[in-house]
């Protein structure tokens, strides 16, 4: 894999040899006259890589096009687009110059999915150069999670709305009510069965549902007291069922604190 850095006197190509599952892809948003920027961390190692610089933009969301591994998907100011790292193209995506706040690859068939902060969600199909479909949010889009088969896709906006849609038909096919939120961008976390939904709330509460029924399963407090953590600081959540290879649970972390839930 590679990364592009770009220097004040043009672009270069940094082409490491890097082993799957021992680097990982990182998105600094940017801002204060500093540019967003895309790198490439050695987890091995404890370093980066190589960097790519968007020039002026923010960037706000990446990963890598899981059907090329030499090009990345990054959500940008105004804009998404899928990047070539060794060709240094760029295939623009379609996002109406609105702020591209979350975005995903397809494992199975070139399709990128984008949510923007005009309450888009949409579809780019990579070989017709344009986007499928796109779906409307009641708010700005935060985050999104591709579930197997994609077929189906969970995503949550800025009003609290966090809805799955099944894809062949753009029609929401599971709500789940409870979740609170006004602006903030949280991750949603979906364990590997893909039968438990979790995700952490502006009230610093986090809530699990289950994926198939949206039935609110249980409301975790936070790892502090509420009066320690403010709403600038959302606990973050991850939810597995292979802690230490064999754990199922959950944990839940803020001010430093972690708390972990076994299920």
């Amino acid at each position: 894999k590679a990364v592009v850095s770009t220097q004040s006197t043009g672009i270069s190509f940094l082409p490491p040899v890097v082993r799957p599952g021992s680097a990982a892809l990182l998105s600094l948003l940017g801002g204060a006259g500093q540019h967003g920027r895309v790198s490439l961390l050695d987890l091995e190692q404890g370093s980066f890589i190589s960097t790519y610089y968007v020039a002026e933009s923010n960037v706000w969301a990446c990963c890598w096009n899981s059907q090329d591994h030499h090009s990345l998907c990054i959500g940008a100011s105004k804009e998404g687009y899928v990047q070539d790292i060794v060709t240094n193209t760029r295939q623009v995506l379609f996002t109406n110059k609105s702020d591209v706040l979350c975005i995903r690859s397809a494992e199975t068939s070139p399709l990128v999915y984008t949510g923007s902060r005009n309450r888009l969600l949409i579809c780019h199909d990579l070989r017709a150069k344009n986007a499928a479909f796109q779906i409307e949010h009641q708010s700005s889009v935060g985050d999104m999670k591709l579930l197997k088969w994609e077929q189906t896709l969970i995503s949550s906006a800025f009003n609290g709305q966090v809805v799955q849609w099944d894809l062949r038909t753009q029609r929401h096919v599971v709500a789940y009510p409870g979740h609170v939120n006004d602006y903030a961008r949280v991750k949603l976390k979906v364990d590997e069965s893909e039968s438990l939904l979790m995700i952490p709330g502006k009230d610093l509460q986090t809530r699990i549902w289950s994926v198939d029924t949206g039935v609110l399963i249980n409301t975790l407090p936070p790892p502090a007291e509420d009066s320690l953590i403010s709403n600038h600081n959302i606990p973050a959540c991850e939810v597995g069922l292979n802690w230490a290879g064999f754990y199922p649970g959950f944990a839940i972390a803020a001010t430093g604190l972690l708390h972990w839930y076994s299920l």
